[in-house]
């Protein structure tokens, strides 16, 4: 029973930080509006958290979470090797979570990635996990080294336009974000080096006949 305590308290303080994060970004997340929020004294947030690096690593841990259940609940209707690529890169643009305000507080957090090794460890994990999700089907549809291109230039693409958001006082749309990656997708895919001497959109042989 009290590991279930526990847990909850834990789930809750990191719900609690995750939505303080949202609103005043990372200079704002203090143990006095975590604790307001998730309505635990100081004591209990220090109990679970021993500093802010902690806390805000548990944070980002929790915000790319959700990213990869929407992720995953895309990838479930997805058919093709182009329909999973085009999966992966919308689940990284929830509109829940694509908003000027949480674009914003993710700068911060990127910001701090030099000062923290911590922190670069884990955006090094997120950077993994998303080469790992995009290049199994990359390399269906290109050559090695035009699917490893392609799947920087979507983590580049990605980063970029969530700093954009941040940046942008009307806001950058989810579907804008999407279609501008996918569009970049595209026209690679349509320049790259054929599998195997094959067509990556058809399966035909790339090479001429007489």
């Amino acid at each position: 029973m009290r590991t279930s305590i526990e847990k909850i308290r834990r789930r809750d303080l990191v719900e609690a930080a995750f939505q303080t994060f949202l609103e005043h970004g990372v200079g704002g997340m203090t143990v006095a509006r975590i604790g307001e929020r998730a309505g635990m004294s100081h004591g209990i947030v220090n109990y679970y958290f021993k500093n802010k690096d902690a806390l805000l690593s548990a944070v980002v841990r929790h915000a790319n979470c959700l990213i990869m259940r929407k992720v995953i609940a895309l990838l479930k209707t997805a058919t093709t090797p182009r329909e999973r690529i085009s999966a992966v890169i919308a689940g990284n643009f929830p509109p829940e979570l694509f908003t000027k305000e949480t674009a914003s507080a993710w700068v911060t957090f990127y910001g701090a990635v030099p000062d923290h090794p911590d922190f670069e460890k884990l955006q090094n994990a997120v950077y993994r996990r998303l080469h790992s999700n995009l290049i199994f089907d990359l390399k269906k549809l290109a050559a090695d080294e035009d699917a490893e291109q392609i799947a920087l230039g979507v983590s580049v693409w990605i980063d970029g336009l969530w700093m954009r958001c941040a940046m942008d006082r009307q806001g950058l749309s989810p579907e804008d974000a999407i279609r501008t990656i996918n569009e970049y997708v595209d026209v690679y895919l349509e320049r790259a080096k054929p599998v195997n001497g094959r067509n990556h959109r058809n399966g035909r042989s790339a090479r001429k006949t007489g």
